[in-house]
Formats: C-alpha cells, sequence, structure tokens
C-alpha cells in the first residue's frame, strides 16, 4: 500500500471511528435496542475493513456517507428536541424535591400523635367532669379552654377537610334524650356508656369544614364511635350512616399530604424521562428496523457501490417530525 493510500486508509477509519463513538452516545442516550443493534452492526462492518487492508477502504466511507452520516443527524436532531423536554423534567423534579426537603424539616408527625393522645385524656377528664354535674349536681368550675385551644392550634395543619354535605351528614343525629346546661349537649345513651366504660376514649381524627371543626372519639374498650362538635360542645354517638364515605382514619399534617402528593408526582416525572428518551416515533421506529434489516444483509457490502440515491430507505429521515415523539 503507497504512502497516499495508508493516509487515506487511516483517515477514514479514524472518522468512523468518530461517528462510531457519536453513536454509541446516542445509543447510549436513547437505549432504544434496534438503535444498539445497528451500533453493532456498524461496529463490525468498520472491524471488517480496519482489520483487512485489501478491501476498498472507499467502501467504508461510502457506508458512513450514505448511512451512518444520515442516521446520525436524524438521532441528534432528536436528542436535541428530547434533551430540552428531559431539562424541564429534571427541574420540575429538583424544584419539587426542594419543596419536599423544607417542608420535612418544618413537620413531625410524631409530635400530633403525642398531643392528640394527651387531648383525648383531657377530654375524658372533661365529659367524666360533665357526668358529675349531670348526675350529682356537683359545683365545678368548668370549661373548655384546654379542649378549644388544641382545636383552634392543631386543626389548619391536621384536621381532614370535608364538604358542607359530609359535615352535616357526621353532625347529624336522632332525636335522642339528651343532657344540656350552659356548658354542653350530650347525648344521655353516650353519657351513660361513657360512665360504664370509665371515660376510656381516644382520639380518632380532626375533621374541619370552613369554621366548623369536628373531632371523632373511640372507645378504648369497644367499637363505638362518638363526635364531639367543637363549635355547638356537643356529643352524640355515631352510626354507620353517619361515617359513610367519610375518611376517619388518622390525620395527616397538610404538609405531610403535599409531601406525599410531591413525591408521587416526581416518581411519575421520572418514569416519563425514562419514556421520553427510549420512545420514538413510529416513523423513525420503521426507518430505523428497515435501516438495521438492510445493513444486516449479507449482500450489504457488496450492494454499496451501486448504491441508487433514489431508494436510499434513509432519505426520509430528516423530513420526519422529530416532535411526534
Amino acid at each position: 500500500m503507497h504512502q497516499e493510500d495508508d493516509e487515506m486508509f487511516n483517515q477514514i477509519i479514524n472518522d468512523s471511528k468518530k461517528k462510531l463513538q457519536t453513536l454509541k452516545i446516542l445509543g447510549n442516550f436513547f437505549n432504544h435496542p434496534v438503535l444498539i443493534a445497528v451500533l453493532i452492526r456498524t461496529k463490525v462492518i468498520h472491524n471488517l475493513f480496519e482489520n483487512n487492508k485489501n478491501l476498498d477502504i472507499n467502501k467504508l466511507d461510502l457506508f458512513h456517507i450514505q448511512y451512518t452520516k444520515t442516521l446520525i443527524e436524524l438521532f441528534q436532531k432528536l436528542k436535541k428536541a428530547k434533551e430540552q423536554s428531559y431539562l424541564l423534567l429534571s427541574d420540575e423534579i429538583y424544584i419539587n424535591d426542594d419543596f419536599i426537603r423544607k417542608l420535612k424539616l418544618e413537620i413531625d408527625t410524631g409530635v400530633f400523635s403525642d398531643v392528640a393522645f394527651s387531648h383525648a385524656k383531657n377530654l375524658s377528664l372533661k365529659i367524666e367532669e360533665l357526668y358529675k354535674i349531670f348526675a350529682f349536681d356537683e359545683k365545678i368550675n368548668f370549661h373548655w379552654n384546654e379542649i378549644t385551644e388544641f382545636s383552634s392550634r392543631r386543626c389548619s395543619e391536621f384536621y381532614r377537610e370535608i364538604n358542607n354535605e359530609k359535615f352535616e351528614q357526621i353532625n347529624h343525629h336522632d332525636d335522642d334524650p339528651i343532657y344540656s346546661n350552659q356548658f354542653v349537649k350530650v347525648e344521655r345513651k353516650l353519657l351513660g356508656r361513657l360512665n360504664i366504660h370509665r371515660f376510656r376514649i381516644k382520639f380518632a381524627c380532626g375533621i374541619k369544614c370552613q369554621n366548623e371543626i369536628a373531632e371523632v372519639y373511640e372507645f378504648i374498650d369497644s367499637n363505638d364511635k362518638f363526635i364531639f362538635n367543637v363549635n355547638e360542645k356537643s356529643l352524640y354517638f355515631l352510626n354507620n350512616e353517619n361515617i359513610r364515605g367519610i375518611d376517619l382514619s388518622k390525620n395527616k399534617s397538610v404538609k405531610t399530604q403535599i409531601i406525599e402528593d410531591l413525591q408521587e408526582k416526581n416518581n411519575k416525572l421520572k418514569e416519563q424521562q425514562l419514556n421520553l428518551k427510549t420512545q420514538i416515533s413510529k416513523d423513525v421506529e420503521a426507518v430505523l428496523q428497515s435501516y438495521a434489516e438492510k445493513i444486516s444483509d449479507v449482500e450489504f457490502l457488496n450492494d454499496l457501490q451501486n448504491v441508487d440515491e433514489q431508494t436510499n430507505i434513509l432519505k426520509a429521515m430528516l423530513n420526519i417530525n422529530i416532535n411526534s415523539k
């Protein structure tokens, strides 16, 4: 091989290596199985010429001009378009993560569990005082201060918001006999049952509707539930109709709910990122598949010198709408 031939050989091989490197980058970005297959087949063709200097090196150059160059141009355009969308998704994920981090520093749900436990004990003592007032006409310096202070401090962050219809539903009660005085209205049957169970109750959850606040409690020794309407200072048993369709699970901090929503959103955004890179339009998919089949044909190298540009399967590539996926 003459010196000029050596120089040409080296130049074409080096240019071919650069194209392989570019294809590798595109393959890593899109992670598409057919594109990876094309990369491998292109590498095989490159190695064939690099390791056999008796072959016409111009065929490798012609192959890249007719096929690889056009393929690279198409997927570089696709990559650029997808990178813009990918970066937008990344920015949104980053901003959400920053909000999550800050909100986590602001909340401590364990604290609410502890104070809700103490709050239920305080209400238990208050109901016991009311029982003594009604049953024995005891003169007790009664007030709701500790109870209403808890709800006023905690409801905005922890109590569950429900609509007016649901709030009326859970507060609805039959005209059962009640005890009432200037402090409270309490269902007689409920007060008697509480006394039997020694006023052992636990806080289930708090609910609110605009400025109306109520709290749901459970008997520790039974499945009975009752409601304490903070605004009205009234207590009534709850039945299945009262609680139908209403979430009575433990309260979460509003901030905790925001964190969970943001985390779920980020999971979807990350999945969208993965799909964004691997999904290509049906047009590109069809052309890529046809291209892979073409260069994998055993007769392909022999046909390189007789390429008819009018029948080049990649000619339409650059006219494909890259925004279709």
